[in-house]
């Protein structure tokens, strides 16, 4: 009977430890459950950072991210979407999209040059583009139902 209770009690500690190590190793995926502003998601986040108010995607998509510890790097992020009320307020987002055979890259700094042309430039899209501070950029480029997200920081 007590070798029943000590591998009982045994098989629970050994339980809860590999529990507790896989919320250790894994926070990613329960700490935006306990506290979702610790965590923003891609959309809440270009708000903050650049006050354009984007609708929630069917789809979302990182092609490429490459960021420092502070934030600061590139990236870019797809966005699908279905509807076309979302694109209309994607659209609305400003009156400066410029259409793809009008925008000119050689516009951009160097770097933002180089994230631009890791991805084929569309004659077909239209593109709009804010910055700060002249170093940080993010360029939207819509096609289709399609949004395509530059985003530069320094």
């Amino acid at each position: 009977m007590k070798k029943k209770w000590r591998l009982i009690f045994s098989s629970l500690i050994l339980g809860l430890i590999i529990i507790v190590g896989y919320l250790f190793l894994n926070p990613e995926k329960w700490i935006p459950l306990l506290v979702p502003s610790l965590y923003p998601t891609f959309i809440e986040t270009v708000e903050s950072k650049w006050n354009v108010t984007l609708p929630i995607p069917n789809r979302e998509k990182d092609i490429f991210f490459d960021r420092g510890f502070h934030g600061d790097g590139n990236s870019i992020t797809e966005l699908h979407y279905e509807s076309a009320t979302d694109l209309q307020q994607i659209k609305a987002q400003s009156n400066n999209w410029v259409s793809g055979e009008k925008f000119n890259i050689n516009e951009f700094p160097s770097w933002v040059q180089d994230l631009m042309r890791s991805e084929r430039l569309d004659k077909v899209a239209d593109y709009f583009f804010l910055e700060k501070n002249g170093q940080d950029f993010i360029i939207f480029k819509l096609n289709g139902n399609k949004l395509t997200i530059y985003e530069s920081y320094i």
